[in-house]
């Protein structure tokens, strides 16, 4: 069988339970329930590392941020990454023969870095205005720039939901799935192709044209999870940070109509998000391409979008961790897949469509095949702090010295942390004996490239043998 071709489509900022194959009745995302509907959603996909960097080093390298060292926004990987072990899955399939398209936001640095595609066109982050990349071209010919948040029509009196000027056919989403498009129309089939595309939306600021924002009513959005006290110790800092040049607003009085008019916004990019993903599977339509295509849909993490007084991400209550995970194509079952999985095994998932090798220092695992059988715990950290789920409990350690630990399944909107119930504690010292466990392995794995691996017998002696890298793993460490 021919090898597929794969399409990865990657919204930034997008939590699962605002679109309507997860549940929201308000959405308009037709296109995204109709992809859902003929393939395989995850009900439960976490994003491990919820901050835009970060995340998408992890999803890149199926390697953890303490392998990658990219922790925070303003770190990325190694520029010799991969003769330590850690190419991107982008540049192992087009060493493998495969064309591969980077299109939209990619969060590289430098920002026009190929990073492994073969081609890139780009539309990078919506907080950075000064970066001149392809669209910004496009808005120059147009006789327009780039904005701020802070530039837009409603951004402070409305905690950030403001109107674009832009008709809607200028808008960043659109014009990525135009030029994603372009790139299969002109595809030539004799090589298959690996193409993510990277839309900017619905991530901050919340920013649609008028026209788009009045087809939601603010009044119907679903109400925000209230604050509890352990949100309320994390807000500071999310005030703070908030405040900062990128996007310069206060968010110390978030007023309950503010939430509601951020939450229509944020439901209007959605709906632009699921009209741009349309063209691009009519473009593979038309091609004759959709039957050999593996899509997959995922973001780099959710956005509280007024829960517990919060926008944004950083911590790991669900609206920031978690995100939804579609996949479709030759081969997938239809249907619901109940088991929790990470973005990071977008990785290992592509690498198997494509027939390669799994690395073995890998966090990422191939979403292809069943379900494990028994619940896998799935961890992460930042410089936020360190947060472990396996089955229905959720144990997060923060840097301001805050614990919590919620059963998920009783208490989805995280209200009550179990952290010091008696009757929860053989739960919580599991989890965090599983969690200091991987930290421990995924640090050592972050300075594999120091390890000094012992020589083969008959080298031993031998001048200038030289130094393995990467070594073969101890059998401890695997």
């Amino acid at each position: 069988m021919d090898r597929p071709n794969i399409l990865f489509l990657m919204p930034d900022q997008l939590r699962a339970d605002f679109l309507g194959c997860y549940g929201a009745d308000f959405a308009r995302t037709p296109v995204l329930d109709a992809l859902a509907a003929r393939g395989q959603r995850f009900a439960r996909c976490l994003s491990p590392t919820p901050i835009c960097v970060p995340a998408r080093a992890s999803m890149l390298t199926g390697a953890s941020s303490l392998q990658t060292g990219v922790m925070t926004n303003g770190e990325w990987l190694r520029p010799d990454g991969a003769a330590l072990g850690l190419a991107t899955w982008p540049a192992r399939l087009a060493d493998a023969g495969y064309t591969t398209y980077g299109v939209g936001k990619m969060h590289f640095t430098p920002w026009d870095d190929p990073g492994g595609f073969t081609t890139r066109v780009i539309a990078e982050d919506k907080r950075h205005i000064g970066i001149k990349d392809d669209y910004a071209d496009h808005l120059a010919s147009k006789g327009a720039a780039k904005q701020h948040g802070r530039d837009l029509e409603g951004y402070h009196e409305n905690g950030g939901a403001c109107l674009s000027p832009l008709p809607l056919e200028d808008s960043v989403d659109l014009w990525c799935a135009d030029r994603a498009a372009e790139l299969i129309k002109a595809h030539d089939p004799a090589r298959p192709f690996a193409m993510m595309v990277g839309f900017p939306s619905p991530h901050c600021p919340y920013d649609p044209p008028p026209e788009i924002a009045a087809l939601f009513d603010p009044d119907s959005m679903p109400s925000p999870a209230p604050p509890t006290p352990e949100s309320e110790a994390l807000r500071p800092w999310f005030v703070q940070n908030m405040r900062r040049d990128w996007a310069d607003i206060d968010y110390s009085d978030f007023t309950a109509g503010q939430i509601a008019k951020v939450r229509q916004h944020y439901s209007a990019l959605i709906h632009i998000l699921d009209i741009a993903v349309g063209r691009v599977l009519t473009a593979l339509e038309a091609r004759g391409m959709a039957e050999n295509t593996l899509i997959l849909f995922a973001s780099d993490h959710g956005d509280f979008v007024g829960d517990y007084g919060l926008v944004c991400k950083n911590f790991f209550m669900d609206g920031s961790l978690r995100v939804p995970m579609i996949l479709a194509g030759p081969g997938i079952s239809v249907g619901l897949r109940p088991d929790t999985v990470s973005l990071t095994d977008v990785f290992a998932t592509v690498l198997d469509a494509a027939g390669l090798p799994q690395p073995e220092r890998s966090e990422s695992r191939s979403l292809l095949g069943p379900p494990p059988d028994t619940p896998r715990a799935i961890c992460g950290l930042t410089h936020r702090g360190a947060v472990i789920e396996r089955g229905r409990y959720k144990l997060a350690r923060y840097v301001e010295g805050l614990t919590t630990l919620h059963d998920m399944a009783a208490d989805p909107q995280e209200q009550v942390n179990l952290a010091r119930d008696p009757a929860h504690t053989e739960a919580r010292r599991a989890l965090e004996a599983e969690l200091d466990r991987w930290i421990v392995a995924q640090a050592i794995l972050g300075h594999a490239e120091k390890t000094a691996a012992p020589l083969p017998k008959r080298n031993a002696h031998v001048r200038g043998a030289g130094r393995l890298y990467p070594h073969p793993l101890p059998e401890a460490q695997r």
